[in-house]
């Protein structure tokens, strides 16, 4: 017995259908898609035809491609909604050693195509795409409060009742008082979010200064204020600063923890960059679709989304059984387990290791369970 296409595909679907409302047909579809990229890495679909055989479909080339473009072309389906059922799903599979959780949300493009707005989860030194939402790249309003609030309202609604502690990240696109209020207000979640230099502050005992650039810092030294008053709103948050040695801007962050951790905190954002950059050159090349048709783009993007966190939690499940030796992920320096590949990289690699050899040696999981030291 052999992890051939034919038994990935209906493994795969048996766990999705309790996780997404598709039709049976349309399931067939997006699996079809989601081993398609995961195999070919690209989301061309004359190259993800190519590799789909067994019981996919006996048609030639052409009609294979006709058909995953009918799929992802339909305007009935609402992948972004279909998307919260999945990670509503998702999140009961998740198991963390700790009772804290951080949210990173970010904007990122395809080309001057397409704007998309993503709520990712930290796994390790990945992040897992909870949340997103697909504009035109010059569409009026795309970057407004609103989407960011509907958003975050969303991930409330699914993370509160698993009670944890829940700290959100954001580079200075996002610096907003309303946004800060909503979220230490309404949500009751902490935050770390980058401002711009030019944001009028506060401080007591420090009449001279009246805007963060104001704020002198030696490298490699951070401070920390507490109880400042930021922008005209004199909104009332804590200021941690640093500038790293030869870095040319200093950050500014301003937070709501309670100790001087936001730096170390806000750090952790970066790592959905390095999701960001899986999705496209580093791993699935989103950036290589023709399209401009934004239901397709909308479609493609729920793909990419759930094949990503299906390789996330393979990578993940090679560390908990043992498997990475077998692919190489880490190597021995100097008496220490040193990693070589990433989160998605293990995965990848796993799942290549797995296909087409015996099942009882190369074992693929397909519960989609996301683990958390």
């Amino acid at each position: 017995m052999i992890n051939d296409q034919e038994y990935i595909t209906t493994k795969l679907k048996k766990t999705l259908e309790k996780m997404i409302p598709l039709s049976s047909k349309r399931l067939n579809n997006l699996v079809a898609m989601i081993i398609g990229i995961i195999i070919s890495k690209t989301v061309v679909l004359s190259e993800i035809a190519q590799e789909l055989k067994d019981s996919y479909s006996s048609g030639t080339e052409e009609s294979k491609i006709k058909r995953l473009q009918r799929f992802l072309s339909n305007k009935s389906i609402n992948p972004e909604k279909l998307y919260e059922f999945y990670i509503y799903k998702f999140l009961k599979k998740y198991k963390s050693t700790s009772n804290s959780i951080y949210i990173i949300f970010d904007h990122t493009t395809i080309e001057d195509k397409f704007v998309i707005l993503q709520f990712s989860l930290k796994v390790g030194k990945r992040t897992i795409p909870l949340w997103y939402k697909v504009f035109r790249y010059k569409e009026n309003g795309n970057k407004d409060f609103k989407h960011v609030k509907e958003g975050l309202n969303f991930l409330h609604k699914v993370l509160d009742p698993y009670g944890y502690n829940v700290t959100l990240l954001a580079d200075r696109g996002f610096k907003s008082v309303d946004l800060f209020k909503f979220i230490d207000e309404k949500l009751k979640w902490k935050y770390c979010i980058r401002c711009t230099k030019d944001l009028c502050v506060t401080i007591n005992g420090k009449l001279k200064i009246k805007k963060l650039e104001d704020i002198k810092t030696s490298n490699n030294k951070g401070k920390n204020f507490y109880n400042i008053k930021l922008t005209a709103q004199n909104y009332n948050c804590n200021l941690s600063i640093c500038k790293a040695k030869d870095a040319e801007e200093t950050w500014f962050i301003a937070h709501n923890l309670e100790k001087s951790f936001a730096i170390r905190e806000y750090k952790k954002r970066f790592q959905i960059e390095e999701m960001f950059k899986d999705f496209k050159s580093g791993g699935f090349n989103l950036e290589s679709t023709w399209s401009m048709n934004i239901q397709y783009i909308k479609m493609l993007y729920f793909c990419i989304s759930i094949a990503y966190c299906f390789i996330i939690t393979l990578g993940i499940s090679c560390g908990k059984d043992k498997n990475n030796t077998i692919i190489g992920v880490v190597k021995n320096l100097n008496g220490k387990k040193i990693r070589i590949y990433s989160l998605f990289r293990a995965g990848l690699k796993w799942f290549k290791r797995c296909y087409y050899s015996k099942r009882n040696e190369y074992y693929l999981k397909f519960c989609f369970t996301l683990y958390e030291k």
